[in-house]
């Protein structure tokens, strides 16, 4: 998920949460904003029935909300260790009304999310497994730009992967290991690195 960043990230006291401690939730008001230091988030959808859908996830340098407004649309919590820098809503609101760069960092940060919106759809509808997974890796693996290859966050199990890509965690699992054997990626204990992007955009290239 595509985030901006404050031109001042330090303008808020900053908090440490532990693995799966929540510490933005749904529906309640957005009085802050969380730019994350270190480690990663995990964002989620409540559903009515008690369960909860995966809908992305954060890691350094993003910042949750992304915009400005009045009550969180979901909820985060922490991947193991997390360390966030909190951001007062107004704070951020005086940014966006004296800063034409915010304004704009905001609408390109809408225009992301709706073009990963579009693509989430496009997964869920067209996709097959193994084509969910390479564009998974894809993004996670290019987070930061595209001149360089960065791990998947160790903190993100198979089966987040599994809630977020809409599989079982054992097909997430059967195909690591394809990738892994037809050297796609390498596993490092639990930290995935992608060996070659060219390939996997190939595979994604093949859905529709």
């Amino acid at each position: 998920m595509s985030l901006i960043q404050p031109h001042n990230p330090a303008a808020g006291a900053e908090r440490h949460y532990g693995d799966r401690q929540e510490f933005m939730t749904e529906s309640t008001p957005a009085n802050m904003h969380f730019h994350v230091v270190s480690g990663g988030a995990r964002l989620f959808k409540s559903l009515p029935d008690g369960r909860r859908q995966i809908i992305g996830f954060a890691s350094r340098g993003d910042v949750l909300p992304a915009y400005p407004c009045t009550h969180y649309h979901y909820s985060a919590e922490a991947m193991h260790t997390l360390r966030v820098a909190c951001v007062p809503a107004p704070y951020l609101r005086h940014l966006h009304e004296t800063s034409p760069g915010a304004c704009a960092a905001s609408l390109h940060t809408a225009r992301q999310l709706l073009i990963g919106l579009h693509g989430r759809l496009l997964m869920l509808g067209r996709q097959t497994a193994r084509e969910r997974l390479a564009a998974f890796l894809i993004g996670q693996g290019t987070r930061m730009g595209q001149d360089a290859l960065w791990p998947v966050d160790p903190a993100i199990s198979r089966a987040d992967m599994a809630d977020f890509l809409g599989l079982t965690t054992e097909t997430v699992s059967r195909l690591l290991s394809a990738f892994h054997r037809e050297k796609l990626i390498s596993r490092q204990r639990r930290a995935i690195h992608i060996l070659d992007l060219d390939r996997l955009r190939a595979i994604v290239a093949h859905s529709g």
